[in-house]
C-alpha cells in the first residue's frame, strides 16, 4: 500500500505537498510526526469512502477498522454487553481475551477509568475482522504498562496477516525493524525501517 504525490491543504495551511508514503502489508507501520503535522489527515483519507487516486492498494473502506484519537463513546452498557453486541453484528477474529479485559466485563463502560475505557475501545476494534487497522495516537493518555500491552496486541494482528497503521508523535513501542513514515515537513516524508530513520535523523 502506498500514497504517491499527495498534496493536502487545510484552509491556508499546506499540510502536504507532493509527498509519498509507503506501508508494508501484514506488518505494524507507523506515521511518525509532531503534533498537527498531518498524521490524522492521512488516516482520515485512507479510511474515506472516496479516497484520492494517489492512494494505491488500500482495501475498501468497509474492510478498514479505524479508532480515532478523540472518541466520545459513552454507554451505560457493561463491557460484556458491548462485546456481545460486537460479536452479534460483525465477523470477528478469534482472539484470546486478555485478563485486563476479562476483569472489566461486569462493569458499566461509563464507570471505567480513562485507561480502562481506551483499553476496551482498542480491543473492540481489534475484535472486528478487517484487512487494515488504523489507530490514531493509541498510546496517548494511558499508562506505559497499558501502552506496551496494546502494542503487543497490534503485533499479534500481523501474525493473522493483518496490516496495522499507527499515527503517533512518540518513539515508544517502535521496533528497529518497523516500517516508519516520518513526516519531516510538508514536502518531506522519509519512509524506511526505524533503525535507518534513527540513524539519519539522530533520534
Amino acid at each position: 500500500m502506498k500514497i504517491e504525490n499527495f498534496s493536502y491543504q487545510y484552509k491556508k495551511c499546506i499540510l502536504f505537498e507532493n509527498v509519498d508514503f509507503y506501508f508494508e502489508d501484514c506488518q505494524v507501520n507507523f506515521i511518525l510526526g509532531a503534533k498537527e503535522s498531518g498524521k490524522t489527515t492521512v488516516l482520515d483519507q485512507i479510511s474515506s469512502r472516496k479516497r484520492p487516486q494517489s492512494f494505491i492498494g488500500f482495501p475498501d473502506f468497509k474492510k478498514i477498522a479505524y479508532l480515532a484519537q478523540k472518541n466520545d463513546f459513552r454507554v451505560s452498557l457493561t463491557v460484556q454487553e458491548i462485546l456481545n453486541f460486537i460479536l452479534d453484528l460483525n465477523k470477528t477474529i478469534d482472539l484470546e481475551m486478555p485478563p485486563e479485559i476479562t476483569t472489566l466485563l461486569k462493569y458499566s463502560f461509563n464507570d471505567l477509568t480513562f485507561n480502562e475505557q481506551k483499553l476496551v475501545l482498542i480491543y473492540i476494534n481489534l475484535m472486528v475482522d478487517k484487512e487494515l487497522y488504523l489507530f490514531d495516537e493509541p498510546g496517548t493518555g494511558i499508562d506505559l504498562e497499558y501502552s506496551q500491552m496494546v502494542f503487543g496486541w497490534f503485533r499479534e494482528l500481523t501474525e493473522l496477516n493483518k496490516t496495522v497503521i499507527i499515527a503517533t508523535n512518540k518513539l515508544d513501542n517502535i521496533y528497529d525493524i518497523d516500517n516508519v513514515n516520518y513526516i519531516k515537513n510538508a514536502q518531506g516524508i522519509i519512509a524506511d525501517n526505524y533503525l535507518k530513520i534513527k540513524d539519519r535523523m539522530g533520534f
